[in-house]
């Protein structure tokens, strides 16, 4: 599948480019998710979305912010959804909210449980990146199908030892 870009016009009225992950409607409009690409083709590490409405050749337009906490909401949960359940098994997203308010995307690096704990643990990093700069640790909230439905601060000394001992073995079996 060929990948898909849009631009839309800033507040300045410079153009930006953006790439599309995925478009999908609701009962009342079309959205899109998508990424900013910058004049030298990388795209951010953010993924956010805009409402859409088709042109008469079938081209997105007339791209206006999402409104409500309903609407993002909603959003947050097609993307944890579809990733869920069409992605291969091997990688697995979710999103963020920046203490700026901005939405990045979040890929797991691995998953494990701490029965001490009585706790799941996930290690990511942020995902679009050519490589791996920073690794976080959290405890989380599996949902059904595995997704992270709520991140959990690691509360004790004792949990960090456990979680920095599984990212060194994790380590030492990638060497």
């Amino acid at each position: 599948m060929d990948e898909q870009y849009f631009n839309v016009t800033l507040e300045d009225g410079s153009e930006q480019k953006c790439r599309v992950i995925l478009t999908f409607d609701s009962n009342d409009h079309s959205y899109v998710l998508y990424t900013l690409v910058d004049e030298n083709g990388h795209e951010s590490e953010e993924v956010s979305a805009l409402r859409f409405e088709l042109g008469d050749n079938g081209e997105m337009t007339n791209f206006t912010s999402l409104e409500t906490e309903e609407e993002w909401d909603m959003v947050d949960e097609v993307l944890n959804t579809l990733v869920a359940e069409f992605g291969d098994g091997d990688e697995d997203y979710f999103t963020i909210s920046t203490e700026e308010d901005e939405e990045v995307l979040c890929e797991i690096i691995h998953r494990f449980e701490l029965a001490d704990f009585n706790k799941s643990y996930i290690l990511y990093a942020y995902a679009d990146q050519e490589e791996i700069n920073e690794i976080f640790a959290s405890a989380y909230t599996p949902g059904e199908q595995g997704e992270v439905v709520e991140l959990l601060p690691i509360e004790t000394d004792q949990e960090w030892e456990f979680v920095e001992k599984e990212l060194a073995s994790i380590n030492n079996q990638q060497s």
